[in-house]
């Protein structure tokens, strides 16, 4: 299947191509989920190439092509058989029609659109999405392969009605994230579970020896396997079963964008994409709980999850993960009230606002979450490392719900850096502390704020340029301590300094500052660079 997605790369159907082909205003309408502008825009191109026939040139030629294959595979319109030949070439066009990624005009059909000279149009049953790589995923494999295709089922975007039960989700907005959070060194093997339509296996096999990819769903995997196929990837082991029962060894990598949304055991649809089939946050609280014992000495867990804070318990995930030698950090980045939490799902399944199917079931989903006393439900990324030998892990949750901030060598370095360090501030003591050489992130941007006529800052910040642009406040002695961060002090060597030039007593400051560089190191923002600096 590589010569379909060969045909596809060279006729410029890939994400910086389309964007340029159509537009920005309807590359921005596709990102509201409004396919209507680049179907009409695709059309035109049609309709424009038929007209002029032959004698259209090269350029033209090039657009039709495009056009026909983002009608198929994004827009889900039929295309004529003449027209699809054209855009693949013949050798690609039988390939994607034997592999079922393409359909012709049914026998019942073919006299009567040949009487009406009609010779026929194609169709495609799945969608064919390309998706540009990030940075920090592993490319230069061969020509092109800094895009990936993905095949899934086609969407709300061009289906008006609610989607079937075992709809096979593309690439959104929650996948994009985990990709962009997965470290990316080489390991022996690794796992997707609920691998859904493929994205995350797809890209751990290209740093993994081996990669086990999971799902419930015999779609999921079926659709999995054709993306593997048209990526020419061979490396990736599907395994039906839910959630962690297929996995009978030890992973050195495990990620997973499980169906994690909370949904009312009634009569609301339910999506095998999304709903994981238990009451509640139970899904993902037995997934987090069970991963530790997936993992080899040394191996990491990424994984994306909803959970629920009540009035009577406001712990999360780092409470569920019992094994005493895996570090647990969780990162919230989104809580919603129950009612919006409701609003944005209920539209995800295609249900149109005010009708009487969204009407019960939004009062499904109110009942549902008073019946626990839900007070809010949160979105994060859960992160688990398990020691190579014993030794004390940490087990902590940190929200941050600023906009995730520049980072060229990918979030995911980020996070792997900063696990690193509250993995090295577990078991250093304050004395550790105290003789460690720090230094600054480069990224940090330091604002004063004064009040008009006042000499001294009312107000100091810190302020992240990578990572997720977190905003820490500082007082005189942190924001001097800071200032001179730059590896050639001790923090106790710093603070006898500082309280000479404050004058303040040097064991109280040591001891405020010890606790305030803990808080900056444990975010990126200071950085040990003695001996005692995490590998």
């Amino acid at each position: 299947m590589t010569l379909v997605a060969d045909r596809l790369y060279r006729a410029g159907y890939t994400e910086p191509r389309l964007r340029q082909f159509w537009g920005e205003p309807i590359a921005s309408a596709l990102v509201r989920n409004n396919a209507a502008p680049a179907i009409h825009f695709c059309q035109t191109i049609l309709d424009t190439a038929e007209t002029r026939g032959d004698e259209a040139p090269t350029r033209s030629s090039f657009d039709q092509h495009l056009a026909a294959l983002a009608m198929l595979f994004h827009f889900h319109r039929e295309v004529s058989l003449e027209t699809t030949r054209s855009a693949l070439g013949e050798a690609a066009f039988d390939v994607a029609l034997a592999s079922g990624l393409l359909v012709t005009s049914n026998s019942d059909q073919a006299s009567t659109r040949a009487e009406a000279g009609d010779p026929g149009c194609a169709s495609a049953p799945f969608a064919i999405t390309p998706y540009d790589l990030p940075v920090g995923v592993p490319r230069g494999f061969r020509p092109g392969d800094e895009n990936l295709y993905l095949v899934s089922d086609h969407g709300t975007l061009t289906n008006p009605d609610v989607l079937d039960g075992d709809f096979v989700l593309g690439l959104g907005g929650a996948g994009r994230t985990l990709v962009s959070l997965t470290p990316r060194e080489h390991v022996e093997i690794s796992a997707d579970i609920g691998t859904g339509c493929g994205i995350q296996a797809l890209l751990l096999a290209r740093h993994s020896d081996r990669v086990i990819a999971t799902d419930i769903s015999q779609r999921a995997l079926h659709l999995t396997g054709l993306s593997a196929g048209l990526n020419g990837i061979d490396n990736i082991e599907l395994r039906a079963g839910s959630m962690l029962e297929p996995l009978s060894e030890p992973v050195d990598l495990l990620v997973s964008n499980p169906p994690f949304v909370i949904t009312p055991r009634t009569t609301v649809a339910n999506f095998e994409y999304r709903d994981g089939g238990m009451t509640g946050d139970r899904l993902v609280k037995s997934l987090f709980s069970a991963i530790p014992g997936h993992l080899r000495p040394g191996g990491r867990s990424v994984c994306l999850g909803n959970w629920e804070t009540t009035s009577a318990v406001d712990a999360g995930p780092e409470a569920w993960v019992a094994d005493p030698d895996t570090s647990v950090l969780v990162i919230e980045r989104e809580a919603l009230d129950p009612i919006a939490y409701a609003e944005t799902w209920i539209r995800d399944g295609g249900i149109s606002r005010a009708s009487e199917d969204w009407n019960q079931a939004a009062a499904a989903w109110m009942d549902d979450f008073e019946s626990r006393d839900v007070t809010e439900v949160v979105f994060g990324y859960v992160i688990m490392g398990k020691a190579e030998e014993t030794s004390s892990s940490f087990k902590t949750t940190v929200r941050t719900t600023s906009a995730i901030a520049n980072n060229p060598h990918g979030l995911g370095q980020f996070v792997a850096t900063t696990f690193a360090l509250r993995s090295w501030l577990a078991t250093a003591g304050a004395e550790e502390i105290a003789t460690t050489v720090f230094t600054r992130s480069p990224d940090l941007v330091e604002h004063r704020h004064h009040v008009p006529g006042e000499s001294d800052p009312s107000s100091i910040t810190l302020e992240q340029g990578i990572g997720f642009g977190q905003v820490f406040d500082l007082d005189t002695a942190l924001a001097g301590f800071v200032s001179v961060a730059d590896g050639s002090l001790t923090l106790r060597q710093t603070a006898v300094a500082l309280a000479q030039l404050l004058d303040v007593n040097p064991t109280a400051l040591e001891d405020q500052l010890i606790a305030q560089v803990r808080r900056l190191v444990s975010a990126g923002a200071l950085l040990p660079v003695n001996d005692a600096t995490p590998e």
